[in-house]
């Protein structure tokens, strides 16, 4: 069976077999009939023709009464990276799963740390998708940290993005005349401009993209910066991301900079991670503070 002609909801199964083959070791016909609600025949067939297409992965181990990992397991459908099977305790811990709906059938004992905000109004939230949608401003009351004025802002927002905690939307500020990030959860109230169309410039930091290329702190020992090229997967010694203009900043933060902080005319380069940025002068100019 070629794994491009495998429909969706059986390719979903055979994912539940590889999943549990990597993690638990075993897998076996009640596990599927639980977490897809299909019958015990339907079950065998899926295990059965699994093990057709990947007859090195599995093999029926008749004392456990169950399908076994083989030695020469290798994931057919899964990258087999660690991340899928953590982002299962990430759904059960944020709230966004049950015990019952992932996949890691015996959990390990685990805790999360847990960003403390407010939550983002799904009806506010809904508004701004729909302006993005048809491309229409919206007026909000936004409780800024930098400005204490009250005072309406119009807005003409194009997306939505995440530094790693929270949530903004992306937009163009027509008193300002210039394109900021707003906090989803401190827009406060929020109404659609119904037929208003102003000509706006293009988000040229949106569409625009950066090369941010990390490396392990010059100061560190050679042990210390092997195993920090392992930790990152570093390349020669190198971590290339490739990230739009408009995110740059929230990138610096995530890897542990803060771009606020000045040695000299320009950012500290020294991360909480001990890390630098080995192209700064061009990290500098897209952040604005350089021609």
């Amino acid at each position: 069976m070629k794994q491009d002609v495998i429909k969706p909801s059986l390719r979903r199964r055979y994912e539940f077999i590889e999943f549990q083959l990597m993690w638990e070791g075993t897998v076996g016909r009640k596990l599927l009939q639980q977490q897809f609600g299909i019958s015990p025949q339907q079950a065998t067939i899926d295990l059965t023709s699994y093990l057709d297409m990947a007859p090195k992965n599995m093999s029926y181990d008749p004392r456990q009464r169950t399908y076994v990992a083989g030695s020469a397991f290798r994931p057919k459908l899964l990258k087999g990276e660690a991340s899928e099977y953590l982002i299962h305790l990430e759904m059960l811990h944020n709230g966004y799963r049950q015990p019952d709906e992932i996949w890691p059938a015996s959990l390990p004992s685990f805790d999360a740390v847990a960003v403390a905000s407010r939550k983002t109004d799904p009806t506010m939230l809904k508004n701004v998708l729909h302006a993005i949608r048809s491309h229409q401003c919206v007026e909000v009351t936004y409780v800024s940290l930098s400005s204490k004025s009250d005072k309406p802002r119009r807005l003409f927002p194009h997306a939505i993005a995440s530094d790693g905690h929270r949530w903004h939307m992306r937009a163009f500020d027509n008193d300002k005349e210039r394109y900021s990030d707003f906090v989803l959860s401190r827009i406060e109230k929020i109404e659609i401009k119904e037929g208003v169309v102003d000509e706006i410039p293009e988000d040229t930091g949106w569409h625009s993209f950066v090369d941010l290329c990390f490396q392990p702190d010059p100061k560190l020992s050679d042990r210390q910066k092997e195993s920090l090229q392992i930790d990152y997967g570093m390349e020669n010694g190198e971590l290339a991301i490739r990230v739009r203009q408009a995110m740059l900043f929230y990138y610096l933060r995530f890897y542990g900079f803060d771009p606020l902080e000045q040695d000299g005319n320009r950012m500290r380069n020294k991360s909480s991670f001990h890390l630098t940025v080995k192209n700064l002068d061009q990290v500098e100019t897209s952040l604005g503070r350089r021609k």
